[in-house]
């Protein structure tokens, strides 16, 4: 008794954005660069900013211009 039978997500988590780090990473290009672009409103990815400081990368367009996901 007592057994939960729900199914379980056993599909692996697949995050929506990812950091600066990690999209800079993906790019080839340096952090400082990346940040430098998307202040100059240059950035080969735009960025979405949760703070003054603090910004992430959709995962898709990220691997799209990586050229991860087609």
């Amino acid at each position: 008794m007592g057994q939960n039978t729900a199914p379980t997500d056993e599909r692996p988590h697949v995050p929506l954005f990812y950091s600066e780090e990690e999209t800079a990473a993906l790019l080839g290009i340096h952090r400082t660069t990346l940040r430098t672009l998307a202040l100059a409103g240059e950035a080969p990815v735009e960025p979405v900013r949760l703070t003054r400081h603090k910004r992430v990368y959709r995962r898709i367009d990220v691997q799209r211009l990586a050229g991860l996901e087609k």
